[in-house]
């Protein structure tokens, strides 16, 4: 690299942008003429040649440069690695060309405003990842622009030094990504950017007012490109939305650990990362223990439960239980249409034709309790306004009587009792006015409903009139079944995780969600899990279209209750999607894959297999339990061995939870401190190997898996199928099975060539 003829001018422009980046983060922090001697100090030391007296003044300027909290963190968190690329770009208009570095934020001179550094997402810097050398476009603002790039160039920076540098063709570029591949799981996460590939680039920026599906092979980049979107998405409408304005929705607590370390390198730390039970827990307050899908799953794995739990948990997720729902709803609805007319001491204040209208018409887009609270506030209004036109009729009316009394009747004694019993009465009415007034409106609100959230998801179940209407439509047998169990929940105080969207979907169309837990944008990661249903419950409660989906239905592990393709949302969720499938994987070698993919070529779903980037490695390795009473300290010495090669990342998969425990009881006498078991409520501690269920690694990836079958064995169904797929593809660069035979893992299926 040394001899490269561009080498000494790549240094000094690394020199340069660190010396630029330190004076803008000294220019915020400290005082002016402190700054002052520190820049002249700055490029005293710095011998830069030809170009030294721009580079003067642009250090100069820096200190004028007004930045937000935010960017200053993250200049100082990419002063090590400022960029990782460049192109030279000659605009078709101007007859000079012009270089752009690449980073991942963007810092400009002020007195030119030309970038010192180009931001990834910027319209310029898709012709990096997009264009190929010679004549290429892009568009910014609605328009296109076209030029000529004569050099796409890839560096290796660290700590602040420059390591090596690469010209990009079509060879080279491949040689990169190989590069970029080799290493360890904890590193590659937050390089992504650097690498972006084509099809991955596609996504990244599709139309970002349309929602986005993207079915996505095992390795091919689904999360971290998902959030690339999110990052890429909060650059472009910067001007319109915030970070705190998108929900990511991540699998499980686990996960959003994982996520922790991108989140930061692309600006997106600020957005709300959770989970789908705990953000429905957040918006409704239910109250109720929810049994969650793995727990289900576990159920009908370690205890082969009986179908019909399974086949429950499928109608509470289908297209029909939404037309269970809007049912009961319509029910609900009846019982909020009041006709009678708001009557005060004998006054009208409101006809109740208008009362109907204003629930039905006026504020139907409303939630109905909100509805509710919008009429009471409008009786109020008109009882304030009418109050005193009501005793000022009822006074006229009596003073009215009074005078025809008192020059009417000629009697004294009549006059007088006349007389005495008007003035009673005017005092009794005015008092009825004044005391029917204040407790009118609260005494005509009662023909409203008035109920708790947990209370209308009971009655669904509880009530007969209201259970067989809503689901007239459903079998006898399937109904009853269905009864019988959502009541058996109930008395336990407890629901199913398919009963959250029933929850959320009440919530939003009775109550709504409050505004601080809206979202503007939301990705859904893993969406293949998710039930028709919590789709259709998010995007009522949430009231946008604006949603990221990434998923693999070849990972679809939760079948029973999640969905069998994407049509369903292509055609009745969302308004015309965008649908991308990204094939390539780019987490694990050929050697892996093709093991993959033989069990893939198993399920009944005719599921497109994963293609891997040429990357090889070790095959896969079957190791024998049996008759090996000491198999722990073996599989300890294989780890210890990896360690040494320099592998930083292992996980120990089992079949079930319970199979982790029992696998951790055999192998924490060797592994001492140095290994721990996860639960879906567990962190994962640094530089430790963990034990996981199959279910809880989806989305994960490890430099090296061990998969190990003691009593739980795979079996020739779809369900073990894809947990085993799932297992098998979340390793980068090793993969073993140890079990008592090769049919633990289904590897008798397999081509016995393509294991070691």
């Amino acid at each position: 690299m040394k001899n490269h003829p561009d080498y000494l001018e790549e240094e000094e422009r690394l020199r340069f942008t660190k010396a630029y980046m330190d004076s803008v983060i000294a220019a915020q922090e400290t005082d002016q003429e402190t700054l002052k001697k520190r820049q002249e100090s700055t490029v005293a030391s710095l011998d830069f040649k030809d170009s030294s007296l721009k580079y003067q003044d642009m250090l100069n300027h820096a200190n004028f440069m007004q930045m937000s909290r935010e960017q200053l963190k993250n200049l100082k968190r990419l002063r090590k690695k400022p960029y990782f690329a460049r192109i030279n770009y000659q605009r078709k208009e101007k007859a000079e060309e012009e270089i752009f570095y690449i980073g991942k934020v963007s810092l400009f001179d002020r007195e030119t405003q030309q970038p010192i550094i180009l931001d990834w997402r910027s319209p310029l810097a898709n012709v990096y990842y997009e264009g190929r050398l010679g004549e290429v476009s892009y568009e910014a603002h609605g328009e296109t622009y076209e030029g000529h790039v004569s050099l796409k160039r890839q560096y290796s920076i660290e700590g602040g030094e420059l390591l090596d540098f690469q010209d990009i063709d079509i060879t080279t570029k491949d040689d990169l990504l190989q590069s970029s591949l080799s290493q360890n799981a904890d590193h590659r996460l937050t390089e992504i950017v650097s690498t972006i590939q084509e099809e991955q680039n596609r996504v990244i920026r599709a139309d970002l007012r349309k929602p986005i599906i993207v079915q996505g092979a095992a390795g091919s980049g689904k999360t971290t490109i998902a959030l690339h979107r999110v990052s890429y998405f909060l650059y472009t409408l910067k001007d319109i939305f915030h970070p705190y304005e998108m929900l990511i929705l991540a699998p499980n607590r686990l996960f959003i650990d994982y996520m922790k370390e991108i989140l930061p390198e692309l600006g997106v730390d600020q957005s709300r990362s959770t989970t789908f039970a705990d953000f429905v827990q957040l918006v409704t307050e239910h109250g109720f223990d929810v049994q969650t899908q793995h727990e289900t799953l576990m159920n009908a794995l370690e205890t082969q439960e009986n179908q019909k739990v399974l086949n429950i948990a499928e109608l509470k997720g289908s297209p029909q239980f939404e037309n269970i729902l809007e049912r009961y709803i319509y029910e609900i609805k009846k019982e909020f249409i009041v006709e009678d007319d708001f009557m005060v001491a004998g006054f009208r204040i409101v006809n109740g034709k208008r009362i109907k209208q204003m629930f039905l018409e006026d504020y139907a887009y409303l939630p109905y309790y909100k509805r509710k609270e919008k009429i009471r506030q409008i009786l109020m209004s008109d009882m304030r306004r009418k109050k005193k036109v009501m005793l000022d009729k009822m006074k006229k009316r009596y003073d009215d009587e009074l005078d025809k009394a008192m020059y009417g009747i000629k009697d004294p004694d009549k006059r007088k009792r006349r007389v005495s019993f008007l003035l009673d009465q005017k005092e009794s009415k005015l008092k009825e006015i004044e005391t029917e007034s204040k407790k009118g409106v609260r005494t005509y609100m009662k023909k409203f409903p008035n109920r708790s959230l947990n209370s209308y998801f009971k009655r669904l179940y509880q009530e007969d009139d209201t259970f067989y209407h809503a689901f007239e439509k459903v079998s006898e047998r399937e109904r009853e079944s269905i009864r019988k169990h959502s009541l058996h929940q109930i008395r336990k105080k407890k629901v199913d995780a398919e009963d959250l969207a029933t929850v959320l979907y009440l919530q939003a169309v009775l109550y709504g969600v409050e505004k601080d837990y809206k979202a503007k944008k939301v990705v859904i990661d893993e969406a293949q899990d998710y039930s028709y249903m919590e789709f259709v419950s998010l995007k009522r409660s949430l009231n946008t279209e604006l949603f990221t989906i990434v998923g693999d239905l070849a990972q679809g592990i939760y079948r029973y209750r999640g969905l069998k393709h994407w049509q369903s949302l292509i055609d009745h969720v969302f308004k015309a999607p965008n649908y991308l499938t990204l094939q390539k994987t780019y987490r694990t070698t050929i050697d892996i894959m093709s093991v993959a993919n033989q069990i893939l070529s198993y399920m009944e779903d005719d599921l497109p297999q994963a293609e891997p980037v040429v990357r090889r490695g070790e095959k896969p390795s079957f190791h024998s339990l049996k008759d090996d009473a000491n198999w722990g300290k073996r599989l300890y010495h294989q780890y210890t061995q990896l360690k040494e090669e320099g592998f930083k990342s292992f996980v120990i998969v089992g079949k079930t939870l319970h199979e982790c425990y029992t696998i951790y009881n055999e192998l924490e006498p060797h592994f001492s401190q140095d290994i721990q078991v996860i639960d879906d409520h567990e962190d994962m501690e640094k530089n430790k190997a963990v034990i996981l269920p199959v279910y809880l690694s989806k989305g994960l990836e490890f430099d090296c898996v061990f998969l190990v079958g003691l009593d739980d064995q795979y079996h020739q169904n779809e369900l073990d199928m894809k947990l085993l797929y799932v297992a098998m593809t979340r390793p980068l660069h090793r993969l073993y099975f140890w079990g008592e035979s090769h049919s633990t893992f289904l590897l008798d299926l397999v081509n016995p060539e393509t294991i070691n």
